[in-house]
């Protein structure tokens, strides 16, 4: 669980419903494997919790690629077990199913509240630069990271109570200088560079660190606001800070294309 907790906990970008993100870590967490543990027992007890993984599907003349779970790269196993998806793995399955001339469309079906930012515009200029007529579907939601990707196809389609956009990035700090004076501790830094060590555990953001990483979020936001206006012509900037909206709405917003009933409205071969 290294990679995701890491980004979670630590200073990096983050592209992920918050409250989503903090249910993820709270069920991470409350996971237990000891030693003495088997494969398959591991196995049963994380499809228990979280399903059985999806694989990218042929159905007729179309691959269904799943996007489902918390977006990262890089990931291991055991955290794409525990209901997370690797960007790496939808990569080959976009390069896959562009290679396979059997394919005439690609459906990317989406359940994601978003993850880290590692990998995204890889992926994205993938969709974007398709030789396939592309086409993104969620029933459920399609928040954040996972947004930005679906944005990147010709068509998005959403059920009426489906959730979309929550467009924005932000970075995280946790500032304990006051619990570490509470203890009598004092952290003490010998750097080099004004910025390194930036957020240490102990020490609390200086105004010129605080500067330099609102420039950073304020300029991920922005170019994710631009890859999304780049093929939805009608969203708006007002309606992409932060907002999550269902179905209808984000239909009205111009930031999905199609209401739908179902996802078989989408994936059943014609």
């Amino acid at each position: 669980m290294k990679h995701l907790l890491n980004a979670f906990k630590g200073s990096r970008p983050l592209k992920i419903n918050l409250m989503r993100a903090k249910t993820y870590l709270e069920t991470v967490a409350n996971i237990s494997i000891t030693p003495d543990l088997k494969a398959a027992s591991v196995n049963d007890m994380l499809e228990l919790m979280f399903g059985k993984p999806r694989q990218m599907e042929i159905v007729g003349k179309k691959a269904i690629i799943p996007v489902c779970g918390v977006i990262g790269k890089g990931l291991s196993e055991i955290e794409k077990r525990c209901n997370a998806v690797d960007l790496d793995d939808v990569a080959a399955n976009l390069k896959e199913a562009m290679a396979n001339h059997g394919v005439d469309e690609i459906v990317m079906e989406f359940n994601s509240p978003g993850g880290t930012c590692d990998g995204l515009e890889e992926v994205g200029e993938l969709i974007e630069n398709c030789n396939k007529p592309t086409t993104a579907v969620s029933v459920t939601e399609c928040c954040s990271a996972a947004y930005e990707l679906a944005s990147r196809c010709e068509r998005v389609c959403g059920t009426p109570s489906s959730s979309w956009g929550s467009v924005g990035v932000y970075i995280a700090f946790a500032d304990l200088s006051e619990a570490y004076a509470m203890e009598g501790v004092k952290m003490e830094v010998i750097k080099a560079g004004k910025h390194k060590a930036m957020g240490l555990e102990g020490t609390s953001l200086t105004k010129e660190d605080k500067e330099y990483l609102q420039d950073d979020v304020d300029e991920r936001r922005d170019q994710f606001r631009a890859t999304v206006k780049r093929r939805r012509l009608f969203a708006k900037d007002e309606d992409m800070e932060g907002q999550v909206w269902e179905g209808k709405k984000a239909a009205q917003k111009g930031l999905i294309t199609h209401i739908i009933r179902e996802i078989t409205d989408v994936v059943e071969p014609v």
